[in-house]
C-alpha cells in the first residue's frame, strides 16, 4: 500500500508497547501524537524514545507530535469525586473549591470574570448545556438543562469574545522547559484564537528549538473569525472538530472543514482533520458506515492528514483501526474523484510547479511515476503537495528540520541527503538509493525539480525528465 494521506495516531495505554508501535507503523502511521494533558512528562519521554527506537529498527520514518493544552478550561470537583446534578437544579461554578460539593471549581479560575448572566456554558465536550442565571463575586450560579454527572477534570466551553486566558497552561510551560529531552517534530497548540497565540509560542521556541513546527488547532469561534491570519503564521492547521463543533453551530462544521482545507492548500500549509473519525472502534472491530464516509470525505476534501485519538490511545485494537483508515484513504486517493482544483500561481516557484503539474497531467505517454524535488526549506515540496497529484513526491533535502516537517504533507516522502554547496549537481548514487528503497523502479521516468543554486530558498528554476 502506497497511501499518500498521512495518519497521526495518539499514543496511550493500549498503544504504548513496542510491539503495538511496530504494528501501527506497519499499518500506516506516519506521526505519533502525545497529549501532554494525560500522564506525566516522564511517561511521554519514555514512550517517545520507544517510538524512535522502534522506527529506527524498522528503518522507517515516524514523526513525533506533542499536544499542548493551551487555554483550555477544566472543571474540578471536591476531592475529585463525581457530582450528581439534576435537571433544573441550581449549583455554582467558582474560582476555588469549598466544603460544598455543589461548588465546582473552574481551572483556570480567572475565567469566572469573563462569564456573564444569560450566557450558556457547555460541559463534557458539549454533551451538556448549562444556563448562567446569576453571578456573585467570584462564582457564577448555573442550572443544567438535563440530569448530569460532573466528573473531575471534565471540559468546560465558554463562548465569549472577551475571554482572554494565557495561551500556555502550566503543563505546557513545564514541557517547554524540558523540550530538549523529547525533541518533538511538531507542537499542536490547543485553542488558538489569533495569530498572536502562534507568535508567542514561536518566540519562545526560538531560544529552545526553532526547528519545531507549530500546528494551530482550530477549535473555537474566534479561530474561525481569524482563520486566514492563523494559517499565515502557523506551520500547519488541525481542524479539531470536537470543541469546534461545540462553539459553532453543528450545521456549519462540514462547511468550515472544507473551507479551511481549501485555504490551507492555497497557502501551501499542511492540514489535519481530527476527532471522532473512527470513534466506534474504541470498542468495536469495525467502523460504522457513517465513519467510513467521514474519513472518505476528508480525503476527497483534500486533507493532508487524518488523526486518531481515543481510537488508538484506549481502543481495543489500535492496529486494526489504523489498517481500516489506511485502506479507506488509499482507495479514495486512487478513485476517479479528483482532488485537483485551480490554484493561481503567485510567485516564480509556484509558476514552475504549476507548469510541472501540467506536464504530468497532459503527457500520459511520458509515464512519469514520481516527482523528485530538491528543496532547502521544503516550500517547493509543499507547493507540489497541495495539488494532490496521484504520484509520490520525493523531497530531497540536507536539512533535518525540513525533512521532519515534510512528514505531515500529503504524498511527500522526505529523504535526507548531503548536496554540493553551490551549484546543483545530482547527488552520486541518489537514484540507485531511491530504487533500493522502492521509491522508484528501474525503467520508470521521474520528474526532477531543482534550482541551480539550491542553497538559496525560493530559487527553484529547473524541470528535468529522467529515466531511472
Amino acid at each position: 500500500m502506497n497511501k499518500k494521506t498521512k495518519i497521526i495516531a495518539t499514543v496511550g495505554p493500549t498503544s504504548e508497547s513496542a510491539e503495538m508501535i511496530e504494528k501501527l507503523i506497519e499499518n500506516g502511521v506516519n506521526i505519533f501524537r502525545f497529549n501532554l494533558k494525560h500522564n506525566d512528562f516522564e511517561w511521554h519521554k519514555k514512550i517517545i524514545e520507544r517510538v524512535r527506537n522502534v522506527a529506527k529498527r524498522m528503518k522507517k520514518k515516524a514523526g513525533i507530535m506533542v499536544d499542548f493544552q493551551g487555554p483550555e478550561i477544566r472543571l474540578e470537583t471536591k476531592d475529585g469525586l463525581p457530582v450528581e446534578i439534576k435537571k433544573d437544579e441550581v449549583f455554582w461554578i467558582s474560582n476555588r473549591l469549598t466544603n460544598d460539593a455543589k461548588v465546582i471549581k473552574a481551572n483556570p479560575g480567572m475565567v469566572i470574570k469573563y462569564i456573564k448572566k444569560g450566557e450558556k456554558l457547555f460541559v463534557d465536550n458539549g454533551n451538556y448545556d448549562l444556563d448562567v442565571v446569576g453571578k456573585t463575586g467570584d462564582k457564577i450560579k448555573v442550572i443544567s438543562d438535563d440530569d448530569l454527572v460532573i466528573k473531575n477534570r471534565k471540559s468546560l466551553n465558554v463562548v465569549s469574545e472577551e475571554l482572554d486566558l494565557p495561551i500556555l497552561a502550566d503543563r505546557d510551560k513545564i514541557a517547554l522547559a524540558r523540550l530538549d529531552e523529547i525533541n518533538p517534530d511538531f507542537i499542536a497548540l490547543s485553542f488558538v484564537r489569533t495569530q498572536r497565540d502562534i507568535e508567542v509560542l514561536k518566540r519562545l521556541l526560538m531560544t529552545i528549538d526553532p526547528g519545531v513546527k507549530v500546528i494551530a488547532k482550530i477549535e473555537n469561534a474566534r479561530a474561525i473569525k481569524n482563520i486566514e491570519e492563523i494559517i499565515q503564521k502557523s506551520d500547519g492547521i488541525m481542524i479539531a472538530r470536537g470543541d469546534l463543533g461545540i462553539e459553532i453551530p453543528l450545521e456549519e462544521l462540514a462547511f468550515w472543514q472544507k473551507k479551511i482545507i481549501d485555504l490551507c492548500r492555497v497557502n501551501s500549509k499542511p492540514v489535519i482533520v481530527a476527532t471522532q473519525m473512527l470513534l466506534s472502534m474504541v470498542e468495536n472491530n469495525k467502523p460504522t458506515r457513517a465513519e467510513v464516509t467521514d474519513v472518505s470525505n476528508a480525503v476527497f476534501d483534500g486533507t493532508d492528514a487524518l488523526m486518531l485519538s481515543e481510537e488508538t490511545s484506549i481502543g481495543v485494537n489500535p492496529a486494526r483501526v489504523v489498517k481500516e483508515m489506511s485502506g479507506i484513504a488509499n482507495y479514495c486517493e486512487n478513485s476517479s474523484i479528483n482532488h485537483y482544483f485551480e490554484i493561481e500561481p503567485q510567485n516564480a516557484t509556484e509558476i514552475l510547479v504549476d507548469a510541472a503539474i501540467k506536464i504530468i497531467k497532459n503527457n500520459k505517454d511520458l509515464k512519469i511515476k514520481a516527482v523528485v524535488v530538491f528543496t532547502q526549506s521544503g516550500n517547493t515540496a509543499r507547493i507540489f503537495s497541495k495539488y494532490r497529484i496521484n504520484l509520490p513526491i520525493i523531497a530531497v533535502t540536507d536539512d533535518k528540520d525540513t525533512a521532519k516537517g515534510l512528514l505531515i504533507s500529503y504524498g511527500v516522502k522526505p529523504f535526507l541527503k548531503t548536496f554540493n554547496k553551490s551549484y546543483f549537481k545530482m547527488p552520486k548514487g541518489l537514484i540507485n538509493k531511491l530504487v533500493k528503497l522502492e521509491l522508484v523502479s528501474e525503467g520508470e521516468s521521474i520528474l526532477v525539480i531543482h534550482g541551480n543554486n539550491w542553497m538559496k530558498s525560493g530559487s527553484t528554476t529547473d524541470i528535468s525528465l529522467v529515466t531511472v
